[in-house]
């Protein structure tokens, strides 16, 4: 059963419980209204009884006329309190009519008594006796109506007090339904709602470990049964991507040696001919020189660039592929000093130049010091390279912040370039200034940005002809390839 279905059913389940509780009560507050109505209906009932008895000692012991009008009235509101509908069980019902009975019987025999005084005689012994038989009975019927009106009264306390019972027995199986069906939903929470949750938690916490064979094997038909059946399945289908991940690595790797073995090979048996041609153009100039004309010494001298272009290029190609398969080792860098023990380098190199080197302070980022010099090394080579013809030559190494970001830039004043051409800047063997101006190879900035896409660092330029470029880069401390290497099937 769903979840939703049994939540429906609960909540049905306590309205009923509440539903019950509160006709019970609607009906108890009924039943307790009508025995104080019948209570109420009785006490005025006995008081006129009793206003009848003291008339009809009054008119006994004076025999008055006022007496016998007094009797007639106070008759007249006990019949109007008799005649009205009582509602009670068959007790009160009787007793009701023993009442009424009793109550017109005593008005009969009330109306029997002669209002004249006896004078004397043997007759009026006779009518004294038979009035005082008369009082007599009169009295009785009426001690009767006042027995059977303090009975009334008693019966609708009595059933006051047994509604009220009523009340509290309902009520408090009410109560007891309402609890038994909270604790059922506890019960039902905890097991169909609360202990899948913790399996999922669980689950959770194997598979971000790394313990990918576990399985959650739920049979609940509900929401989270199928929710776990989804999660069993999903951990199969990671389990087979990261068995053919693994397959795929490991035979990325030995593809990766076999090029490493191959490029290593390659750079060996290319480097030696090169070699050798660069050496015998050598010594054909200095022994043949001055037997050739100037065409066979520049075809020489071309030969001798040839090869040593394409050393070079093999150099460039070994370093770009050490960059891109080079294991990422962060630490604390400190860009600041890098730069500026390049910078010191650069100007021993070739110190008849003067370039004026602005590097700021403090630039700090976890990073692979290796690969970040080389980086740092290329942009600031490019740097220095293309300020080569700038009189007043001029490098700056800085950050700023911006939208929340830090980016650092190497900017300079030197030749710069089109920026239409921008896309081709970081792709190998891409030029944007012919060799005869600018020597190089053009796989710096492929170099560059590899090292910086490693790390997970943006790398963009802005430049303009003969006004210099600036290369950016934005730190990030947090980069995608630190979250590889840190999840289990990395």
């Amino acid at each position: 059963m769903k979840i939703s279905s049994k939540a429906r059913i609960g909540l049905a389940l306590m309205f009923s419980a509440m539903v019950l509780i509160a006709a019970s009560i609607g009906w108890a507050n009924a039943q307790v209204s009508i025995a104080v109505q019948q209570r109420r209906h009785t006490g005025e009932i006995a008081s006129a009884l009793n206003d009848m008895r003291l008339v009809s000692f009054e008119y006994l012991l004076n025999r008055r006329e006022r007496a016998r009008l007094q009797e007639k009235a106070v008759w007249g509101r006990l019949e109007a309190l008799l005649s009205q509908p009582t509602d009670g069980d068959d007790t009160t019902v009787r007793t009701l009519a023993e009442l009424r009975a009793n109550l017109e019987a005593s008005h009969h025999l009330f109306l029997e008594v002669d209002p004249m005084q006896a004078s004397g005689g043997a007759n009026d012994e006779i009518q004294r006796r038979f009035e005082t038989q008369l009082s007599n009975r009169l009295l009785i019927l009426q001690q009767r109506g006042l027995v059977d009106a303090a009975q009334l009264i008693e019966d609708a306390g009595a059933r006051i007090d047994d509604t009220q019972r009523r009340v509290v027995v309902v009520t408090a199986w009410g109560l007891a339904l309402m609890a038994l069906i909270t604790g059922s939903a506890v019960w039902l929470f905890r097991r169909d709602v609360l202990k899948p949750i913790s399996q999922l938690e669980q689950a959770t916490r194997e598979i971000a470990a790394g313990n990918w064979t576990f399985e959650l094997n739920a049979s609940a038909n509900d929401e989270l049964g199928e929710m776990a059946r989804c999660f069993d399945a999903m951990t199969r289908a990671l389990r087979d991507s990261f068995t053919r991940i693994e397959r795929s690595n490991r035979e990325l790797v030995s593809l990766n040696s076999e090029l490493e073995s191959f490029s290593y090979s390659v750079s060996h048996d290319l480097r030696s001919p090169l070699r050798s041609m660069d050496g015998f153009s050598l010594a054909l100039l200095e022994d043949y020189g001055d037997k050739l004309d100037d065409e066979a010494r520049d075809s020489l001298q071309r030969i001798r660039g040839a090869s040593q272009r394409m050393g070079r290029l093999i150099d460039e190609i070994l370093g770009l592929a050490r960059v891109t398969r080079a294991e990422l080792r962060l630490q604390e860098v400190d860009l600041s000093a890098m730069a500026r023990e390049i910078a010191a380098d650069l100007s021993r190199t070739q110190p008849e130049r003067h370039v004026r080197w602005e590097i700021e302070d403090g630039i700090r980022a976890q990073a692979d010091r290796e690969l970040i010099r080389i980086a740092l090394q290329n942009l600031l080579d490019n740097a220095w390279k293309f300020t080569g013809k700038t009189a007043d030559a001029l490098i700056q190494v800085g950050q700023r912040y911006e939208d929340g970001h830090r980016n650092c830039f190497v900017s300079d004043n030197g030749a710069g370039f089109d920026m239409a051409y921008a896309e081709r800047l970081f792709g190998a063997f891409q030029r944007l200034h012919h060799e005869s101006d600018f020597p190089g190879t053009g796989v710096g900035l492929a170099i560059v940005h590899r090292v910086f896409r490693r790390h997970g660092w943006p790398l963009w330029a802005k430049a303009a002809l003969g006004t210099g470029a600036t290369f950016f880069f934005r730190i990030q401390e947090n980069t995608d390839e630190r979250r590889e290497q840190s999840h289990p099937a990395g």
